[in-house]
């Protein structure tokens, strides 16, 4: 079952002409995409590089999520009319049930992809005060896990792949009928949840092949780069950070859009594993002014521009490791900046 209220809303959007995930600039396809395989009630792995808005269009989509009913205190947002959770299910019986309005961000549940993630970090464990409370048995004295705090809500997965083989099997049960079972209580909890999960399909360190089992379990869309340099304007003044009243002028944001796009274009893309991505723009951005107020200035200039470009991008570019620039990126964003700017 879909969230409540998730299709209405998003239909709605629709209706009135409006761009439900406005929050992301262009990749028209990919929304597309997205709101459809949300409105079927699929679960969606989106590919793309670091820094084009994932984190953020997930978040957005929790913040549009209407409120619901929810009994007071419960991890797992139980429907009062339905509870789900043991705690809640005894409190029904006798009677006991608090009501609370729940918004959508507070359902909104995010889950950092790493080798240490472990399934007690996902499904939940034992807390061991309430076990010696009520025995490790007793229901009471389980806590839940991320997972299962997400029913009736939204996950967001950052970097699936970079999780084992035997997590993943975790996630199959939930993912296909949104239920988990904890094995020492033999109850089903609920996880009714859409899951956005996210992979860099260029990322090779560190990470897993996701079984073809997993996989099944989502629709995939491909977000990639802002797909113009007026995009990429538009996301500078848009998400920048203005800081001490510093003026940006419109050569300044031109040179930095020119430069951030230029690691992902050719000549310069040859020598890139991973380009500049929106990220590093507004890291730029934000720098342009903060070395303007140390020079005493506010009006930030090209120059400004030069001189922040190295600290900004050096830790979000790769080069590719036929690049004759492989161990040394300072190097190579000199000459990119030399060449681009002057």
């Amino acid at each position: 079952m879909i969230i409540e209220g998730l299709r209405e809303t998003i239909l709605s959007y629709t209706e009135n002409d409006k761009d439900a995930l406005a929050v992301i600039f262009g990749q028209e396809d990919a929304k597309e995409k997205i709101l459809s395989s949300i409105l079927a009630d699929h679960h969606v792995l989106i590919e793309g590089p670091p820094g084009v808005g994932k984190t953020t269009l997930a978040k957005h989509l929790a913040s549009i999520l209407p409120a619901v009913e929810a009994v007071k205190g419960c991890s797992f947002h139980c429907d009062p009319k339905d509870p789900v959770c043991p705690f809640c299910i005894a409190q029904a019986r006798d009677g006991n049930l608090e009501v609370e309005m729940v918004k959508g961000f507070k359902r909104f549940v995010r889950i950092q992809g790493s080798p240490d993630l472990t399934a007690e970090d996902l499904l939940g464990d034992i807390d061991p005060t309430k076990a010696f409370k009520y025995g490790p048995h007793d229901y009471r004295a389980f806590t839940p896990g991320k997972l299962l705090k997400g029913n009736r809500g939204i996950v967001f997965f950052d970097e699936i792949n970079r999780i084992p083989e035997k997590l993943q099997n975790t996630l199959l049960q939930v993912l296909e009928e949104k239920v988990a079972t904890i094995g020492p209580y033999d109850i089903d909890y609920a996880s009714n949840f859409i899951m956005l999960a996210t992979m860099n399909p260029r990322e090779h360190a560190g990470v897993e092949e996701l079984s073809d089992v997993l996989l099944d379990r989502f629709d995939i869309v491909q977000i990639g780069y802002p797909e113009t340099p007026e995009r990429e304007k538009e996301i500078l003044q848009k998400y920048g950070n203005q800081i001490g009243g510093v003026d940006v002028p419109d050569d300044v944001l031109d040179a930095i859009v020119k430069l951030v796009r230029s690691t992902r274009e050719e000549p310069w893309s040859k020598e890139m594993d991973q380009g500049a991505s929106a990220r590093a723009g507004l890291s730029l951005y934000e720098k342009v002014q903060t070395i303007s107020l140390l020079k005493k200035r506010n009006v930030a200039t090209v120059e400004d521009v030069k001189a922040m470009a190295l600290s900004s991008m050096g830790s979000r570019v790769k080069p590719s490791p036929e690049s004759k620039y492989y161990d040394n990126v300072l190097t190579l964003l000199e000459e990119i900046k030399v060449d681009v700017l002057g």
